[in-house]
C-alpha cells in the first residue's frame, strides 16, 4: 500500500509496510489560539490574525485578513516572513504618499496608484492551496545573456534602472526583491520605476522598518554576505555564481540545472540555499537531496526546501554529525547519514501530531533505512514541539526526538 503524505506542504509518497496503526495509537492534530500562540503579534501593519489556528499534524496553518483579502499562511516561519513582508508594504505605502515620491512619479509618466486596499483585486492564497564596478557591469551582460529566460530581470533590466533600484530598495527594507506576494511585489514595482525613471533618491524616500536591512536571509552564519550578494548582483550573475558553486561542491550539471531552471524558487532562496550547503563542509550525495528540491511543484514547497536546508546548515556547523545524504527506499525525503551510521531528519515542524498519515510515513522510513543498512541511532531534529503521543510511538520506533531545537 502506498499513502500521500504532507509535510508542511511538501508531499511524501510514502511505502505503509507496516499495518495500519490503530485508533487508540493515533491522534488528531491540534488547533491552537493564535493570540496564546502569537500575543502582540497577532494584529499588526496591514493584518489580523484569525484566531482558529489549526495545524495539519506538521504546521500551524495561519489565516491573515488583509486588506487584499484573506492570506493562508503554512508554518510559523513563513508566517515571521509574510509580517516582514506586510510591515515593508506598509513603509512603503507611508513612502508613496511623500512630495518626493509623488514627483518623481510625475517625473517618470507613471500613473498614481491608490495602494492600500485596491492595488490587488483578487484574494491572495486563499484556501486553496526573497568586483569592480566596471567588472560587475560586463559580466552581468554576459551572465544575462548565458541565463536568458530563466531569471526575473532580462539581460539589460539586470544591470541597469528599475532592477537594480528594486534590489537596493528591497535591501533597505529587509524583503526579497524577487518576492512572489503581490502586494509586495507591485509596490517594488511602482517604487523601482520611480526610482530608475523619476530619479527618487533611495536613502532620502525611506521611511526605515526598525531592523529591517539585510535581514532576508534566515540563517545567520550565511545573512550578511548573501544579502550584500543578492543587493549588488542580477539575479543572472547570481545564477552563474550558484552554479559554479554547486559545480564546485559536487552536484551534478543536470541536478544543478533543474534547481536552477525551477522558477517557484526566486534567485534570493536559490542563493541562499548555495550558502548554506557551502558552510556544510564535504557531503556525500548532495544529488539526493537537491534532486528532490529541483522537484519543488509550488513555491509553498520551495519555501519548505530552502529552510530545512538552512537549518540542516545550522545544525550541522553546530554538532558536525551529518556525512551526506541517502535516498530511502520509496521515500522522496532524503534524510542524512552520521558518522555512526545513522539517520538524521532536521525538519521545519511547528507542532508534530501522531496522526494516521504520520504513524504510516515513519513507520515506512524506519523499516525501509533499517532495511537499507541504515544500523546506527535515528534522529529527528524539530523546529517545534511533539505531542505526548508523537515522542512516545516515535521511541518505539527507535527515533529520539530533539524538539525546539534551534530557539
Amino acid at each position: 500500500m502506498r499513502t500521500l503524505v504532507k509535510i508542511a506542504g511538501f508531499a511524501l509518497l510514502v511505502t505503509a509496510v507496516a499495518p495500519a496503526a490503530r485508533a487508540a495509537d493515533v491522534e488528531n492534530p491540534p488547533t491552537f489560539k493564535a493570540s496564546a500562540l502569537l500575543g502582540a503579534q497577532v494584529q499588526g501593519p496591514g493584518y489580523t490574525v484569525a484566531q482558529k489556528v489549526p495545524s495539519d499534524g506538521y504546521v500551524r496553518i495561519y489565516t491573515l485578513q488583509t486588506p487584499w483579502g484573506p492570506v493562508l499562511v503554512h508554518g510559523d516561519h513563513r508566517l515571521q516572513t509574510r509580517f516582514k513582508e506586510l510591515a515593508a508594504v506598509n513603509a512603503m505605502e507611508q513612502t508613496s504618499q511623500s512630495k518626493q515620491f509623488g514627483d518623481a512619479v510625475v517625473k517618470a509618466g507613471l500613473q498614481p496608484v491608490q495602494f492600500a486596499g485596491k492595488l490587488v483585486t483578487d484574494p491572495i492564497d486563499t484556501v486553496k492551496n526573497t568586483v569592480s564596478g566596471v567588472g560587475n557591469l560586463f559580466n552581468s551582460i554576459g551572465a544575462g545573456i548565458h541565463n536568458m529566460g530563466k531569471t526575473p530581470e532580462n539581460a539589460i533590466q539586470g544591470i541597469t534602472g528599475a532592477a537594480k533600484q528594486r534590489r537596493e530598495i528591497a535591501y533597505n527594507y529587509g524583503v526579497d526583491p524577487y518576492s512572489t506576494f503581490p502586494p509586495l511585489k507591485q509596490k517594488l514595482d511602482q517604487m523601482s520605476d520611480a526610482a530608475a525613471a523619476g530619479g527618487l533618491a533611495v536613502t532620502a524616500a525611506f521611511i526605515a522598518v526598525p531592523g529591517a536591512a539585510g535581514t532576508i536571509v534566515s540563517n545567520v552564519s550565511t545573512a550578511g554576505n548573501v544579502n550584500q550578494m543578492v543587493r549588488d548582483y542580477s539575479a543572472a550573475q547570481l545564477m552563474d555564481m550558484n552554479r559554479a558553486a554547486l559545480k564546485k561542491m559536487g552536484v551534478s550539471s543536470a541536478i544543478t540545472e533543474a534547481l536552477l531552471d525551477n522558477t517557484n524558487y526566486t534567485p534570493t532562496d536559490m542563493t541562499a540555499m548555495t550558502a548554506a550547503l557551502g558552510t556544510m563542509g564535504r557531503l556525500q550525495n548532495l544529488d539526493a537531496l537537491l534532486g528532490l528540491a529541483s522537484q519543488a511543484a509550488n513555491r509553498d514547497d520551495a519555501e519548505f526546501m530552502r529552510w530545512r536546508i538552512e537549518l540542516m546548515a545550522s545544525y550541522q556547523q553546530r554538532m558536525k554529525t551529518m556525512t551526506g545524504f541517502v535516498a530511502i527506499a520509496g521515500v522522496p525525503m532524503p534524510m542524512a547519514t552520521t558518522r555512526n551510521n545513522g539517520l538524521l531528519g532536521v525538519f521545519p515542524l511547528d507542532a508534530l501530531s501522531w496522526t494516521k498519515d504520520t504513524s504510516r510515513a515513519i513507520t515506512a522510513i524506519t523499516q525501509a533505512a533499517r532495511a537499507q543498512g541504515i544500523t546506527g541511532p535515528l534522529n529527528l531534529i524539530i523546529t517545534g514541539t511533539a505531542t505526548p503521543l508523537a515522542q512516545k510511538q516515535l521511541a518505539k520506533l527507535g527515533w529520539s526526538v530533539q524538539q525546539q531545537a534551534f530557539d
